[in-house]
């Protein structure tokens, strides 16, 4: 599956059946492992090395602030199909936690939404995470459960980097998996 971008037409294209050398988006495949926090799996998409940085910037603003996705069935698609592609390698049910962004946009209210198709996860907001008072529930639930990140967009990785080492001191052994629908798998290595 590609997005290339039509400079004519200044819009971007979506493909769901191949590939090209003119894909600006790429599926980041098997994911990584972000070693530095152990047993943590980043998924979602990431943009081609020869992107241009307008180009990039362009395509970021139409996925965050996409105003009605029912009428826009390729984004649709392309959050589902990521989606889709992540319950292939993990298996979603065994995540209680999914933790977002409290404003999040359309699209992560989106993502989960249609994550709910698979498990029925208990949603906690980055901020109940990242506070320092953080409620005794949420800490006990945090000990005993596999956690889900969801973000549309990651770009410097910072509040992602807080959340991992929070969710690490809490629970050593636990799962996270870090869905962020458009990222850099380096993302996490540099702000190591």
């Amino acid at each position: 599956m590609g997005v290339t971008f039509d400079s004519e037409k200044q819009m971007f294209v979506f493909d769901f059946e191949h590939d090209g050398e003119e894909d600006i988006i790429n599926l980041t495949g098997d994911g990584y492992q972000v070693k530095a926090f152990g047993r943590c799996f980043y998924y979602g998409y990431e943009f081609s090395e020869q992107v241009d940085g307008n180009v990039r910037s362009e395509f970021i603003n139409y996925v965050k602030f996409a105003k009605n996705l029912q009428d826009n069935p390729d984004l649709t698609d392309f959050i589902k199909n990521a989606i889709d592609n992540l319950s292939k390698k993990i298996n979603l049910y065994d995540y209680n936690l999914v933790v977002m962004p409290e404003s999040s946009s359309k699209v992560n209210q989106y993502m989960l939404r249609y994550i709910y198709r698979f498990a029925q996860p208990k949603l906690c907001k980055v901020q109940d995470i990242l506070n320092p008072d953080m409620d005794e529930k949420l800490c006990a639930s945090i000990r005993q459960q596999n956690v889900l990140i969801i973000d549309d967009v990651t770009t410097s990785g910072s509040t992602l980097n807080e959340i991992l080492r929070t969710l690490r001191i809490l629970n050593e052994d636990n799962e996270i998996t870090i869905f962020s629908l458009l990222g850099r798998k380096d993302l996490m290595a540099e702000a190591l």
